[in-house]
């Protein structure tokens, strides 16, 4: 290996060690962000910290948890059907997908995403709500959700109860 393979390789390293602790920063951040968010609505903080289970008691406290389970539904549905239509198989010595022409395949995934997308939609509306914001903070969760989501839970935003 050459002087200069050698330099580059150390600066994509270095780089590279840069954007993951920056990343585990901001996930640090935003743990807490949810931690105080959770507070602020009478529940435990730690519960933040579980990956499914937080997404579990933010549906409960802006919404409701009927609606977590038609969510995790379509989330766990988009998954398997990813999965599975993702399969492939070899016909006449060509790799093709096991899916390849499968239109009912297709339509569950796109019902499924599509059931995903509006429902994460209603999640940000209904948690902007519930802390007092408005629905032109709700399209700020969705389109920066990192940054609207570290505003609430260390801005004054105050909760409110889940808002029709």
């Amino acid at each position: 290996m050459n002087t200069q393979t050698a330099a580059a390789l150390g600066i994509f390293a270095g780089m590279t060690m840069m954007l993951m602790s920056v990343g585990i920063v901001l996930w640090v951040l935003l743990i807490i962000a949810h931690w105080r968010m959770f507070t602020k609505a009478g529940e435990e903080g730690w519960k933040a910290i579980i990956p499914v289970y937080s997404d579990f008691v933010l549906f409960k406290i802006v919404w409701n948890t009927k609606s977590f389970w038609i969510y995790f539904g379509a989330a766990i549905a988009t998954v398997l059907i990813s999965v599975l239509g993702g399969q492939y198989v070899v016909v006449d010595g060509q790799i093709v997908s096991a899916a390849q022409g499968n239109f009912f395949v297709g339509l569950l995934s796109f019902i499924s995403s599509l059931i995903l997308l509006l429902y994460t939609i209603l999640l940000q509306i209904k948690t902007a709500l519930a802390y007092g914001k408005s629905i032109g903070f709700a399209v700020g969760l969705l389109l920066l959700p990192n940054i609207f989501t570290l505003i609430l839970g260390f801005g004054s935003a105050e909760y409110l109860g889940p808002q029709e």
